[in-house]
């Protein structure tokens, strides 16, 4: 079965100039403005989060998941397999434009969730220049993940995997939910899902290449009271990482040193807690 390749993009709505400088200054992400809204450059392409202009909405900021497939024939392909599955996928060539792709398709997941599929991204021919100095960790593994809140994980997990092609990498014990995590390449996880009453996202997951980027954003985001949950340590991914709310509402975990997946002997475990140190929530202000 062809597969989603990597998590391309993100699209949000938010304030854009706050998230100019939240982008540059905490992230160290390279922002730019054009028609579209504010984008944000991780790296070699010519973006990876695009912000629209909109009020902060928390999990319900979030406009769509732009899902990379390798190739025009995996892209037809994976397109012929989810309309012969009864899932109503529509070809949209003035997204496509608007995303720089060379071809997208859209559908919703089960939670109405806005989904693009393409292929062909853009990349810019000027080096990728954060004024952190930061190096995310992107490539192959795409953009990071994002952390959904649903209504029915176990529902929305199915569809990710029967219909896109996700695999099952780990389930986490949180409250009296599981938290399911799907992976599509390396990367331990490109999406999790939970049950959380007002659906939406969660949060989405940046890595960088250091605990020294790691610690510096830290820093940076508790002088600007953004941070909503301390340093700490994932039990499945490994992930050393904080939280922090981002003008939009929803959150955004900042990490390193994330934990890889290979498919010929990886073992499915569930875990009794998120993290084994740390991740203490704090109280940012609103």
């Amino acid at each position: 079965m062809t597969s989603v390749h990597a998590l391309g993009y993100v699209v949000v709505r938010g304030p854009m100039e706050e998230w100019k400088t939240f982008g540059a200054d905490v992230l160290g992400a390279e922002v730019r403005q054009d028609q579209a809204g504010i984008r944000l450059r991780l790296d070699d392409r010519a973006y990876r989060i695009v912000v629209e202009e909109g009020a902060a909405d928390g999990p319900a900021s979030l406009v769509a998941l732009g899902w990379e497939i390798a190739s025009a024939d995996d892209l037809a392909n994976l397109v012929s397999s989810l309309e012969e599955a009864g899932v109503d996928v529509v070809e949209d060539p003035a997204t496509a434009d608007v995303r720089e792709v060379r071809r997208l398709f859209r559908l919703t997941d089960p939670e109405g969730t806005r989904l693009e599929l393409y292929y062909g991204p853009t990349a810019d021919h000027t080096s990728f220049a954060s004024p952190r100095g930061v190096k995310f960790v992107t490539g192959e593994l795409g953009a990071g993940h994002v952390f959904l809140f649903t209504k029915d994980a176990k529902a929305a997990a199915v569809f990710y995997s029967e219909a896109l092609g996700f695999r099952l990498s780990d389930t986490i014990r949180v409250g009296a939910e599981d938290a399911i995590f799907l992976h599509c390449n390396p990367r331990h996880h490109s999406i999790a899902l939970m049950n959380v009453p007002r659906a939406g996202l969660g949060h989405l997951m940046l890595e960088v290449d250091s605990l020294t980027a790691v610690g510096r954003a830290f820093d940076d985001a508790q002088l600007a009271s953004n941070v909503v949950m301390s340093i700490g340590e994932h039990t499945n991914d490994l992930v050393t990482s904080f939280y922090l709310r981002t003008p939009s509402g929803f959150d955004i975990e900042y990490g390193t040193n994330g934990r890889t997946i290979d498919d010929n002997d990886w073992t499915v475990s569930h875990y009794s807690a998120p993290s084994s140190w740390g991740h203490h929530f704090s109280h940012p202000s609103d």
